[in-house]
Order: structure tokens, then C-alpha cells, then sequence
């Protein structure tokens, strides 16, 4: 059995029995129950660090949360622009066939990113949320309001499977705090996590990639057909082929053929691809909605390397390693800018909440307009995850 479903099941038994143990103290929030619900477990952890470096570091706490406002708001403008093209995308160009939204879960082959291990994602979930409500808490302590408690939780989609953690403001006071506390602490979660995923990025540009390119030597790119019916697919390349060779030269890497098929080949033109001692000749085709940029029907291209001789002991490591990296800055980029989209149960959504109570007079007004923003983005998210997962529905009009 696959290391990656032991863990799996010895993560699923762990966190039954620990329900089942600690289901007094227990607290359900219904969601839409019982298909979508949260479990929370409310401790004090983490209240003590808080209160350290808030009274140590109150000004650049605070700081960080003013600073958070604008990037929050400049993120949520982001996020939701991004939806609603991609709503129009999925409304006028039905016969599209990349995914524009996925479930970010364990086990699943994300087009464009690739597997996602269970053990990365279980480290990277667990660290973007104590990252995330942390920065909830610590801004919340620098402005003086009492953090009631801390925790953990877990997401059910019907059963109890994504972890998460928790920090409880007290909410009768905070409501009473300026607006731009409010927002300061609200932000401060998704930017954090934003933040997070660029030192990610950094650390894996200055320290993980260079070892690898120390203990690894490149041997070609592989891809994946597009579609049996385009030319790499007529050709006989299949998933997977590792490219060595590129019109009779030898290369290591996709970068060295990318220029020339993009500047130099026409449609109609012939390419070969080697791979060891086969060959394949490519009759290129033309781009469509460009009829002047050649088609070859790969995607996903990436580049092969293998393991130089006495570093096979630590290439497991460098390799596991940089695969955690790219989750966890993938992870905590795109849930700190879903924390901004305006729903009404995340942080974006409570932004825009206080933002329409100043902006508007009426009250009972602004808050009819902040529900029918939220219900629309969460109209737009489930018809999003059901296109991805059952088919456009407009494609049948296409």
C-alpha cells in the first residue's frame, strides 16, 4: 500500500478518536449541515505568544495591520475580478477545457500543477491556518481586544476531513472598535498568508533550487498530449515522453526549442522530437484563434533531470522537500486571496460587510446588498466547482 494512504488513514483514525474523546467539549457550527459543517475545540493556545509579542512589537503590529487594509482590499478586487471572468469565460466560451476551479484536496491531479500528496498537504493546511489566525490574533491583542480563546477545527464535507485552527476576538467589542481596527484585523489572516507564500517562494528560489541543480543534470522535458487528434499526438508521442533531442540536436531542457517554435516555425512546418533512438516527426498545425502561431498539442511541459552519481541518498529529501515548498506557497497564495472574495463566512466577506454599513445610509439596505453580493459569489464558486467536476452546462448550446 502507497506510504502516502497509510498516512492518509492513520490521520483519519487519529482525528476520530480524538473526536470521539473530546466530544463534550466540542462546539458545531451548521453551515449547511449535516453536508457542510465545522467542529471546533476551543483551547487557550497560543494566547500567551500573542499577548508577548503584541505588547513587545505594538507598533509594528499594528503597522502590519494598516498595511494589511490596502492590500486586502486591492486583493479582493483581484479575486473577484478573477471570478466573475471566469464566470463569462465558462458562459461564452462553454467548449473551453482547462478546469478554472478545483478542490484543493489530497490525492487529486490538479491540470497545470500536478499530484498533490497527502503529507503536503496535511503540513501546508496546518501551517497556513495557524499562520492565518495568528495574525487574526496577535493585531487583535496590539489594539487591546481580548482574545476570548484559540483552537482547532475541523471542516466536514459530510464527515470530518479538513483540519483548521481558530482565533475568537471578542466580537461584541470588536464591533465596537473603529472601523479600521476592524479591518486591520480581518486582513491581517489572508495577507498573512500571502505574505507567507512569497518568503516561500524566495526560500525555494535561494536555497532549494539551487541544491537540486547541484545533485541533478538535466536530460530533456517531458509533457502531456493534449489530444490524440493534434500533431504530437499523431505523431506518437504519448504522457510522460522525455524530449532529448530537438530537430536533430541535443538538448536539456524545454527553453531551448520554446524560442524557436514560437519565433521561428510556421504553421504547416516540420519538427522532430527525439527520445533516445526513436524519433518523431510533428507536421505543425495552426493555433486556434491565431492562425500564424504553430500548434504542436502539448501542455504541461516541464523539465527532466536525473540524479548525479552519489547524491541518490539525499535526492529523496531535496525532491520531497521541494515539492512541500511548491504546496505550501500554491496553498497560501490561493486561500489567503479566497479569504478575500466577498462571502459572508470568510474575512472578505466581513470587510465588505463593515465597508457597506459606512459607505450606505441605511442600514437594512446595506445589509440586503452585502447578502446578495455574498449569495452571487457563492452561486459563482458552486457553479465553478460543478463545471469542473460534471461539465459545463452551457457546452450543450456550444
Amino acid at each position: 500500500m502507497d506510504i502516502q494512504i497509510i498516512f492518509a488513514i492513520l490521520f483519519v483514525i487519529i482525528l476520530g478518536v480524538f473526536l470521539i474523546i473530546k466530544r463534550k467539549q466540542l462546539d458545531v457550527q451548521k453551515v449547511f449541515f449535516p453536508f457542510i459543517y465545522i467542529i471546533l475545540y476551543r483551547t487557550k493556545l497560543g494566547i500567551k505568544l500573542m499577548d508577548k509579542i503584541s505588547s513587545k512589537y505594538r507598533e509594528y503590529v499594528k503597522l502590519f495591520g494598516y498595511i494589511s487594509i490596502g492590500i486586502g482590499f486591492v486583493g479582493m478586487i483581484y479575486i473577484s475580478v478573477a471570478v466573475l471572468l471566469l464566470m463569462l469565460k465558462l458562459v461564452f466560451q462553454p467548449m473551453v477545457t482547462q478546469p478554472g476551479m478545483v478542490l484543493v484536496l489530497p490525492f487529486t491531479n490538479i491540470p497545470g500543477i500536478g499530484f498533490l500528496p497527502f503529507t503536503d498537504w496535511i503540513i501546508s493546511i496546518f501551517i497556513l491556518a495557524v499562520v492565518h489566525e495568528f495574525a487574526h490574533g496577535v493585531v487583535a491583542r496590539a489594539h487591546d481586544l481580548e482574545v476570548t480563546s484559540s483552537g482547532f477545527a475541523v471542516l466536514a464535507l459530510l464527515v470530518p476531513i479538513i483540519p483548521a485552527a481558530f482565533v475568537e476576538p471578542n466580537e461584541k467589542k470588536m464591533k465596537k472598535t473603529k472601523d479600521i481596527v476592524q479591518y486591520s484585523i480581518l486582513a491581517a489572516g489572508p495577507v498573512a498568508n500571502i505574505v507567507l507564500a512569497l518568503m516561500i517562494l524566495f526560500a525555494s528560489a535561494w536555497i532549494i533550487s539551487p541544491v537540486e541543480a547541484y545533485i541533478t543534470e538535466p536530460v530533456g522535458f517531458s509533457f502531456d498530449i493534449m489530444n490524440d487528434s493534434l500533431p504530437a499526438g499523431e505523431a506518437g508521442l504519448k504522457d510522460g515522453t522525455i524530449i532529448d533531442m530537438y530537430n536533430d540536436k541535443k538538448i536539456n531542457s524545454y527553453e531551448e526549442f520554446y524560442t524557436d517554435i514560437s519565433y521561428c516555425v510556421e504553421p504547416g512546418e516540420e519538427i522532430t522530437f527525439g527520445e533516445g533512438n526513436s524519433t518523431y516527426v510533428i507536421t505543425t498545425t495552426s493555433m486556434p484563434g491565431d492562425e500564424t502561431k504553430p500548434l504542436i498539442g502539448i501542455n504541461n511541459i516541464q523539465n527532466e533531470a536525473k540524479i548525479k552519481e552519489g547524491y541518490g541518498w539525499l535526492a529523496p529529501f531535496v525532491f520531497w522537500l521541494k515539492s512541500l515548498f511548491k504546496w505550501l506557497f500554491l496553498l497560501n497564495l490561493f486561500i489567503g486571496l479566497a479569504n478575500l472574495l466577498p462571502l459572508g463566512i470568510v474575512d472578505g466577506g466581513r470587510i465588505l460587510q463593515i465597508s457597506l454599513h459606512k459607505v450606505m445610509n441605511n442600514k437594512k439596505k446595506a445589509q440586503k446588498v452585502w447578502v446578495f453580493i455574498a449569495f452571487l459569489f457563492l452561486a459563482f464558486l458552486l457553479f465553478g466547482l460543478l463545471s469542473t467536476y460534471l461539465g459545463n452546462p452551457f457546452s450543450f448550446f456550444g
